[in-house]
């Protein structure tokens, strides 16, 4: 939440235009679940201004991004075909 605070208001420098400027968004990216309670939290602290810059992204939002920009997901995310145990024990 102090993080969020900082980074919306205070101003960073941009080389491009050799000035200071305030962030436009933050994102809030987790590699799990972002849950319904912690954003909740994050929304209900902060004002309704600094609300509107908030960008949430979990792990799935993450997967979904590979997709649609061409890029091949890393093996570790593909858990592969199922192994199928052929003992039944009936």
């Amino acid at each position: 939440m102090n993080q969020a605070r900082m980074v919306l208001g205070h101003p960073v420098f941009d080389p491009v235009i050799n000035k200071n400027v305030l962030v436009d968004h933050v994102y809030i990216i987790a590699g799990g679940e972002i849950t319904k309670q912690a954003r909740h939290y994050i929304v209900t602290t902060l004002d309704q201004e600094a609300r509107r810059h908030i960008i949430f992204m979990d792990r799935d939002d993450l997967l979904e991004l590979f997709p649609t920009s061409g890029t091949p997901l890393p093996a570790e995310a593909n858990p592969g075909p199922p192994e199928w145990d052929d003992d039944v024990p009936f």
